[in-house]
């Protein structure tokens, strides 16, 4: 009796091409999972930028209304802008946060003691174009008092403006 316990060179042969396939797959595989990490965390960082470029910042001073018969400034005007390279902001979502210092905030938004000049077209506000808000707040800073407006949109970081009427405060800017 003969004994064929050999390993042929076609079985070698055999074995090496599904080897090699397999490490074909597994690589094909591999490749694929790290083309899509890398497109995922592009996404990300691109959405991040965006985000973070996309605040509403005071574009000048703050100018204040001052009603002399009462000694307080009826509203509180300034300019808004979005940098170059922003993204467009929807004035009518953005909240305006305005207080006394030590009082409560009382949110404002579009057409509840917020006013815009010029009106915008969908009330969006698109980069390097500047808008002149006007303020009506309910408590009413006097000369000496500290005010903060806190400016938060729907998409980026919110901005937040602190000034102090000065004691001898009768209009204009406000420093």
């Amino acid at each position: 009796m003969k004994k064929e316990a050999a390993f042929s060179g076609l079985e070698a042969a055999i074995v090496l091409i599904a080897f090699v396939v397999v490490a074909a797959v597994f690589s094909y595989v591999m490749l694929g999972a790290g083309f899509f990490a890398t497109q995922k965390s592009q996404e990300v960082t691109y959405s991040g930028v965006k985000q973070s470029t996309s605040n509403l910042v005071l574009d000048g001073q703050l100018y204040g209304n001052y009603d002399s018969t009462d000694g307080d400034v009826d509203t509180i005007e300034f300019y808004l802008s979005i940098p170059e390279g922003g993204q467009p902001q929807d004035i009518g979502e953005v909240v305006f946060v305005y207080s006394l210092e030590g009082g409560i905030g009382e949110e404002r938004t579009l057409g509840t003691g917020i006013t815009i000049d010029p009106a915008l077209t969908n009330d969006i506000l698109v980069p390097t174009e500047k808008v002149k808000v006007t303020l009506t707040p309910t408590d009413t800073p006097v000369p000496g008092e500290t005010f903060t407006i806190e400016i938060k949109p729907k998409i980026g970081a919110s901005t937040l403006i602190a000034k102090t009427l000065a004691t001898g405060y009768t209009g204009g800017v406000i420093i």
